[in-house]
């Protein structure tokens, strides 16, 4: 059984994901939302949906210069000449992607590093090493859950922006978007 977008079902997950929810109660609309057939992307949706909800006050209340931005390295153009380091490729502000774009936003607003991540797990790494207060990630659905308990975990305030189209080469992201989560501060976090 497939559920349309306007089922009650998921208008009553979309008005959760709004409020804040704990580990438990989350859990357990997984579990319900599995028996009656909601479609996983919507579900992980949902959930970061809820998780940003969740942390957003504090990522925008967290400085510039102690936060992370976390891009994959699928964002980036198949001729990319970005040499691979052990926390992830330097950018060669070659302008074939929108990474050197968001890159120098998020540097010219003083955040602490970018990282260009070869795979989700040097994030554990990256947020380890460089202990930020709060991170921006952007990846596949699946990723940014698993970013998120990670963060959680860490005690790190996370925001996620999901890709458009997944895929580990030349992927695409809503850099609008981005843009708007890397300069949330306390002004616009409602």
């Amino acid at each position: 059984m497939k559920l349309n977008k306007n089922s009650s079902v998921i208008r009553l997950m979309k008005k959760l994901a709004k409020s804040k929810l704990s580990g438990i109660t989350i859990g357990k609309l997984e579990q319900l939302a599995a028996k009656m057939g909601v479609d996983e992307r919507e579900l992980l949706q949902l959930y970061i949906d809820t998780k940003n909800n969740a942390s957003r006050k504090r990522f925008a209340a967290t400085p510039y210069s102690d936060r992370v931005l976390l891009l994959p390295q699928c964002l980036r153009s198949r001729e990319c000449q970005a040499q691979l380091s052990e926390y992830g490729y330097k950018c060669q502000q070659c302008r074939k992607c929108g990474i050197p774009d968001i890159t120098s936003q998020a540097k010219q607003l003083g955040y602490k590093d970018v990282f260009i991540m070869p795979g989700g797990s040097v994030a554990v790494k990256i947020l380890q090493k460089e202990k930020p207060k709060a991170c921006l990630g952007v990846s596949c659905l699946k990723e940014l859950v698993l970013g998120s308990f990670v963060c959680e975990r860490l005690g790190v305030a996370g925001q996620g922006v999901p890709l458009l189209r997944d895929g580990c080469v030349e992927t695409a992201v809503n850099w609008i978007k981005v843009n708007k989560v890397l300069r949330l501060n306390p002004s616009l976090s409602n």
